[in-house]
């Protein structure tokens, strides 16, 4: 049975309970109740030359690249092939540099000063995480909130934990919670059945006591946010009546080990510029991340109820990756959805562990790949279909990149540009300008540089650097590509065989966080295919069949165990990897 632990608050629930239908995905809908908003034609004009330039970059590499291939007088299926994996990664690639250089023209938006006040229901879903430490933070929010703004504030704990042991602990923390902040308003309840996860445990509460709130801040167990960002959200939506949701860009916060370090930095030097590009080109276009963002209830109840989608997990049934969809519903419904870095204290946690980062990658691939079957929804924003898509390519794109190397395996060395070819240990290459071979090969390495090289600029100019910060900053960018270069290779294979799940219809379901270190067995076994196929591409390459300038990646393959149990080890105090936001 659930468990219902309410403190009285002072809110009426007499009112009729909110219904949250399941939404037609075959049949247009709009929200009778939705004041309408439009998207600004500045943002237009941004948006269609921020997806455009891409495209135009790309088709100008491919043509580069089918001349140079063409040079012997045939075009190979296999040469063919690759020019058009190399054309559908390459435009990703380029278009997170356009958002990157969108970023550095972010400014923040004047603060939004709200003649009304909203009732906020600050919601904390749990599942199984430690009860102490997450109630904790969220209680500590909403006292925080106490007496900032007009708004009122109130906390709600929706449990979906199943273990009866992680329970008891739940309703302990409660009720130490309830004697140490007897101001604050204080609800617990958890679902005997965690029926749809997380968007049915939102459902569920939306059902029962969502008719009594404006709005609701939708927070992760690891979530953090100041007060003084969550009144600023607030302020905003009670300024604009056509905002259905207004979505923070969270940061990640350090952690402890050396992994969640390198995420933790990648976020703050390189990730916020790329969030605030993609707040320019978005404007009220934009996206659900599922937690750090304020909701407008009645607006989500009557737009963005899920069904299932026909057939069997993975590619049917329930939506995993639901953010995505609501928010595309909510906007087709007629309601605003915008990303405000503006909100910047807003942090989250990540998996301070490489098999926990692949494990909770897995799921979300399995949620984004069901977006495929979700692009030809009818009624739909442009920009919520380009959304959708751009999540499934998070994943597909490593299958591109997989079948790249493949490709490049199969021409072997003499697919090497001729500049390189001037080596004595280089075979020979046709003929083509050195100018040209220099530029395809700049075009490319400065395209996967750029979004950190540009997001690094932002870093300064933001925070500022003394001298003595300047080599600091530049060791820990160093080491940050290094790693990230020698990992991603792994990760890709990982995607490669989360994707193939997927397609042969295996459902992974819904797995909590992986908290625990593996030890050096358990990396053994969970590494294996890709320490494998390192190897063997190390043999291809030491018996002249593979280029050498995809050792780097048999390399990092084939160290993909000692490289795992390295990022878990603890970062301790180093002052490597400490974005300059974080310095005392």
């Amino acid at each position: 049975m659930n468990v219902d632990l309410r403190r009285p608050s002072g809110i009426d629930f007499g009112v009729e309970p909110l219904a949250m239908p399941d939404q037609d995905l075959g049949a247009p809908f709009r929200d009778p109740l939705a004041p309408g908003i439009r998207t600004a034609l500045g943002t237009r004009i941004l948006r269609l030359a921020t997806l455009v330039t891409p495209l135009g970059l790309t088709a100008l590499l491919c043509w580069t690249s089918l001349r140079w291939f063409a040079l012997d007088g045939a075009l190979s299926l296999a040469e063919g092939a690759l020019v058009a994996v190399t054309m559908a990664a390459f435009y990703w690639v380029v278009l997170s540099v356009a958002v990157a250089c969108l970023g550095l023209f972010w400014r923040p938006r004047p603060q939004a000063q709200a003649l009304h006040g909203l009732t906020v229901a600050v919601l904390l879903p749990m599942y199984g995480e430690p009860a102490e430490v997450t109630i904790g933070n969220a209680l500590a929010l909403v006292a925080g909130l106490s007496g900032k703004g007009r708004h009122r504030f109130s906390l709600h704990v929706v449990s979906d934990t199943r273990d009866a042991t992680a329970a008891l602990a739940e309703e302990s923390a409660i009720t130490a919670a309830r004697r140490s902040h007897p101001g604050v308003a204080l609800t617990y309840r958890r679902r005997a059945l965690n029926t749809d996860y997380k968007s049915g445990n939102l459902r569920h509460w939306i059902t029962t006591e969502g008719h009594a709130f404006d709005a609701m801040l939708i927070l992760d167990a690891d979530s953090r946010m100041s007060p003084d960002s969550v009144v600023r959200l607030a302020d905003a939506m009670a300024c604009e009546p056509g905002l259905g949701l207004i979505q923070s860009l969270p940061r990640v916060l350090p952690g402890r080990t050396l992994w969640s370090r390198l995420q933790s930095f990648a976020s703050e030097v390189y990730g916020i510029n790329l969030g605030r590009g993609f707040s320019v080109w978005s404007g009220v276009d934009a996206n659900f991340l599922g937690h750090n963002a304020l909701v407008r209830t009645r607006a989500f109840a009557t737009s963005a109820g899920l069904p299932h989608l026909p057939g069997h997990a993975p590619r049917g049934g329930v939506i995993m990756s639901h953010d995505f969809v609501e928010a595309a519903l909510m906007r087709r419904a007629g309601w605003g959805v915008r990303m405000m870095p503006d909100a910047a204290d807003s942090f989250e946690d990540t998996p301070e562990t490489l098999p926990g980062h692949i494990r909770r990658d897995r799921r979300w691939c399995q949620g984004n790949m069901q977006h495929l079957r979700l692009l030809g929804v009818p009624g739909l924003h442009p920009a919520s279909r380009f959304h959708l898509l751009q999540g499934a390519m998070a994943y597909l794109a490593s299958v591109w990149w997989l079948a790249l190397l493949l490709l490049w395996a199969v021409l072997g060395p003499s697919a090497m540009p001729d500049f390189f070819a001037k080596s004595p240990f280089m075979p020979s290459w046709p003929e083509m300008p050195l100018v040209t071979q220099f530029a395809l090969a700049t075009i490319v390495g400065v395209m996967l540089m750029a979004p950190r090289v540009i997001g690094a600029i932002g870093h300064v100019r933001d925070h500022g650097i003394r001298l003595r910060q300047m080599p600091g900053l530049v060791v820990s960018m160093l080491v940050e590509i290094g790693l990230s270069i020698l990992i991603a290779p792994s990760l890709m294979v990982h995607q490669v065989k989360a994707v193939l799940r997927t397609l042969a219809g295996i459902d992974g379901g819904w797995m909590p966080h992986l908290a625990q270190k593996p030890d050096l067995a358990t990396l053994a076994r969970f590494h294996a295919a890709e320490t494998v196929l390192g190897l063997l591409l190390v043999a291809t390459a030491a018996a002249g069949q593979l280029s050498l300038w995809l050792m780097p990646v048999a390399v990092g393959l084939a160290l993909t165990i000692p490289l795992s149990w390295l990022v878990q080890r603890d970062a301790g105090g180093t002052w490597l990897l400490r974005p300059l936001s974080y310095r005392t």
